[in-house]
């Protein structure tokens, strides 16, 4: 008997963890829209715009952090290697891959 009661602390434990897991999961996909949203205007800006506004203020006196055109390009990057990182566990996950 005090092996299943060991073992149902333990899950008692464990679902307990699972339930803050899945409320910060909860969290993250909000966050995740919100930050491919957020992006999504500045890429536009990037590769529609921001060399021809560069250009004009080059000429100026103008300074700012994204007038490096690594700047913009390399969390535009960042970001679409992050989702995909978050993409492959989620794949992982449907396809029954997990660890147990």
């Amino acid at each position: 008997m005090s092996d299943a009661r060991e073992r149902m602390e333990k899950a008692k434990e464990t679902y307990a963890e699972v339930v803050k897991d899945n409320e910060q999961l909860r969290t993250t996909v909000s966050f995740l829209r919100e930050a491919a949203a957020r992006l999504e205007p500045l890429a536009q800006y990037y590769f529609e715009e921001w060399l021809e506004d560069l250009t004009d203020l080059e000429e100026t006196e103008y300074e700012n952090e994204i007038m490096n055109e690594d700047a913009i390009y390399t969390e535009i990057a960042d970001q679409y290697e992050l989702m995909k990182q978050i993409l492959l566990i989620a794949a992982k996950y449907i396809n029954d891959e997990r660890s147990y």
